[in-house]
């Protein structure tokens, strides 16, 4: 769990570096959240085209705080390289692997990665 919380911070700090559409809540409960995230992820999947959009929602329950970000891939793409700098650790190479242009092409529209931690650590990366 701590390389996928690691890569969606890694992920997340390329974003917010662009000035990308960034949220940060306290909140009780991320199920809703994800629920509503899910939905717009199932509501895309398959369509046609590229998608353009890439977004992360991470919810950490101990600190009750639920993070989202949405980036156009255009700026995933420049931001990207430049946030994660020559770091090696698996959070870095897993960030790069999933940041390359024709991955994220390859990956179509809907959800890119979910995990669902038992102590409640929540992580959805989807495109759009």
């Amino acid at each position: 769990m701590k390389m996928l919380v690691r890569a969606a911070g890694v992920v997340t700090l390329a974003l917010l570096l662009g000035g990308c559409l960034v949220s940060v809540k306290t909140v009780d409960d991320g199920a809703p959240h994800f629920a509503r995230a899910r939905a717009e992820a199932s509501r895309v999947q398959g369509q046609p085209g590229q998608p353009g959009h890439l977004n992360v929602l991470v919810y950490d329950p101990s600190d009750h705080e639920l993070v989202s970000v949405s980036a156009p891939l255009w700026l995933v793409h420049k931001v990207g390289d430049m946030a994660l700098g020559d770091e090696s650790g698996d959070g870095e190479a897993f960030a790069r692997r999933c940041l390359l242009p024709e991955n994220l092409a390859k990956a179509g529209r809907g959800v890119l990665l979910e995990v669902d931690e038992e102590g409640g650590d929540q992580v959805l990366i989807w495109l759009r």
